[in-house]
Order: C-alpha cells, then structure tokens, then sequence
C-alpha cells in the first residue's frame, strides 16, 4: 500500500497554469504573425510580378489586336458608314416633310375673282424660302395673295402632342410684278418670295392644318380654282 501526497500547494499549480495558457498565446500569436507575414508576402509577389505581367500581356495583346485592324483594307471607310448609319436616326427626326406645302397651296389662293395661277414653284431650305411665279388677273388680286400669305397660319401638335399654332411665313415680298397679255388676256405676272418658319415642315410637328384668319377665301377640294397651268413647269429643291 502507497500513499502519495500532493507535495504543490495551490499557488503553485495557479503559477503552473499560467505559464501553460501564457505559452498557448505566445504560440498562438506566433503562428496568427506567420500566416500574416506569408499574406503579406504573396500579395506583394502578386502586385510586384503577377499583376505586372498581366499588364504586360493586355499591353501585348491590344497592339496585336491594333496591328490586325490596321491590316484591314479600307478599314476607314468601314468606320466612316458605321458613323453614318449611326447618325440616321438623328437625320429622320429632322428631316422635313416638304409635301405638305401642296395642302397647304389650295388655303394660300384667295378666291375668285382674286386667284392667282402659279406656273413655277420653288423652295429652298438653305435659305428657309419658297419662291411662287405665276400669273393672276389685276395687282389688286396680286396684293390680295400677298395679304393672304403673311396672314397665313398653321396648326398643328408638337412632339408632346401639344395644339399648338404659328404664322406660316416670317416675311412674304414681291420680287417682280409686270402686266402682260396671254392670248388677248391681260394678265399680272409676278414673282412672290416667302421665307416659312421652321416648324411648317418640322417632321417632329404633326396634324399639320392651314389657315388665313380674318382673310375670305371660299375655296374646297371640288370649287378651289386651278393652282398650276398644265403647260406650265414645277420646281424645287
């Protein structure tokens, strides 16, 4: 039979213990320093040597892609309708619908006796104007057409769909004017400039209608007097 006597008192195993948990930390923050240090050092490799040769094949890689376009024929031309196609979409929306001037030609003639007959028509949009020549009975009935066009107006919706209305001409003069006879007839011939604004034939602008306020014309689709001679030329640009 053996006895065995605990021989440590407690300060002792506390002194013990402490040492055990001391050294786990010690340990511990050891190897937490290492793993840092080894993240350190692979991040440095990968931004001083990885990264930069990634760089360095992009770099490469862009100037064999450069030198490849380069080697397409007519490369330019190429891009250059590219550019154009994309710019149609652009031209569309601002283009000019220029047919409606011929509904709005049959509201411009003032009635009879006071109608005009147009053999010449011509409209320029460099310089926004509209050119008319032709002929009409007496120059009261020429005055009569000119008050009618600088009193003309148009209405119509905007790209909102907002009612909206306009003078149709921003200034409207007579170029030339001269009496003459046709087959026995006397007849005014004249020359007629007007420049329109620029939503007369805006494509944006819809409903587009025609009207001369406080000015009498009594014409329709059926009784409105002959606009054009048919031996006569119609122009434009």
């Amino acid at each position: 039979m053996s006895v065995q006597l605990n021989l440590l008192p407690d300060i002792k195993k506390e002194f013990i213990n402490a040492q055990k948990t001391k050294a786990l930390v010690v340990s511990t923050s050891i190897i937490i320093t290492l793993a840092a240090i080894g993240l350190s050092v692979l991040l440095f490799v990968y931004v001083t040597f990885i990264q930069q040769l990634q760089v360095t094949l992009a770099s490469d890689d862009i100037k064999t892609k450069t030198t490849q376009l380069n080697g397409v024929q007519d490369l330019s031309k190429y891009l250059t309708i590219q550019n154009q196609l994309a710019a149609l979409p652009e031209l569309h929306e601002g283009k000019g619908i220029y047919s409606r001037l011929f509904t709005f030609l049959p509201v411009l003639n003032p009635s009879s006796p006071s109608n005009v007959t147009l053999s010449q028509l011509q409209l320029s949009t460099t310089d926004k104007s509209i050119t008319l020549t032709g002929t009409t009975a007496t120059f009261e009935s020429l005055n009569v057409f000119v008050d009618t066009l600088r009193n003309a107006e148009v209405g119509y919706k905007d790209s909102a769909g907002q009612p909206l209305s306009s003078k149709m001409f921003e200034g409207v003069g007579v170029q030339s004017s001269s009496l003459s006879k046709v087959s026995g007839t006397p007849l005014v011939a004249f020359t007629v400039s007007a420049l329109y604004k620029d939503g007369v034939f805006d494509a944006k602008n819809t409903d587009m209608s025609a009207s001369v306020p406080n000015i009498r014309t009594s014409q329709s689709v059926t009784e409105s007097p002959k606009l054009f001679d048919s031996s006569a030329s119609q122009g434009g640009h």
